[in-house]
């Protein structure tokens, strides 16, 4: 009778403390600093997302001086994050849970009152920030390259910069669209303080991913 007790307990709690999520696209973020003091390293980071569910993102980062890599999940609905390491083939029975936390919202890293978006050829956008309305010198400047896609674009962070620039910069692109049905290509940011990043995302694949967020028990 306790045994069956404790089973109960222990699938009660897988169930509380787990949240499904599915993932029908995989793209890789491959990253050059073009500009700075690390000029012509690289890295790949991965992007997982549903291309129905705009509220959910994943990010299979590498970060330097780490022995592993991170896999971030962020569910916007429930405004919680979930941390993982992962090894550095990316292979998910590798996972391992670190923290459940809520989304944290930062001050901006710099101020944008203005944002000017000009078409440089079909596809092509050149997107510049400024400071205040009056502004003669941008603060940010993205050359974004797009293509149709059969889906919402989705918000991907690509920049060391808050949620919510990265916002500005996408509904400032999206207003130049006909459609909301575009995907990012590659993107060229001058962040205009000596520093200038190349983001290749031409490659998507098309997966079907189910992934169970679970909380370990302490």
């Amino acid at each position: 009778m306790n045994n069956k007790l404790l089973l109960l307990f222990c699938l009660f709690s897988i169930f509380c403390f787990s949240q499904e999520y599915h993932f029908d696209y995989k793209c890789y973020d491959n990253e050059t600093q073009l500009k700075g003091a690390y000029k012509g390293e690289k890295r790949t980071n991965i992007i997982y997302f549903n291309s129905e569910d705009k509220d959910v993102i994943a990010y299979d980062y590498f970060f330097s001086q780490q022995p592993t890599r991170s896999f971030l999940l962020y569910d916007y609905k429930l405004n919680t994050l979930f941390s993982y390491s992962i090894s550095y083939n990316s292979n998910f029975s590798s996972l391992n849970f670190i923290q459940k936390i809520p989304l944290k919202v930062y001050p901006d890293e710099r101020k944008i009152e203005r944002l000017d978006v000009e078409k440089l050829k079909d596809n092509v956008y050149l997107i510049s920030t400024f400071p205040s309305e009056k502004s003669k010198k941008s603060n940010l400047e993205l050359k974004i390259t797009v293509e149709k896609s059969d889906f919402p674009m989705p918000r991907i962070r690509f920049m060391d910069l808050t949620p919510n620039i990265h916002s500005k910069i996408y509904n400032a692109l999206l207003s130049k669209l006909d459609s909301p049905k575009y995907r990012l290509v590659d993107a060229i940011t001058d962040n205009k303080k000596g520093v200038i990043m190349h983001d290749d995302f031409s490659k998507c694949e098309k997966i079907n991913l189910k992934f169970i967020a679970s909380q370990k028990l302490k």
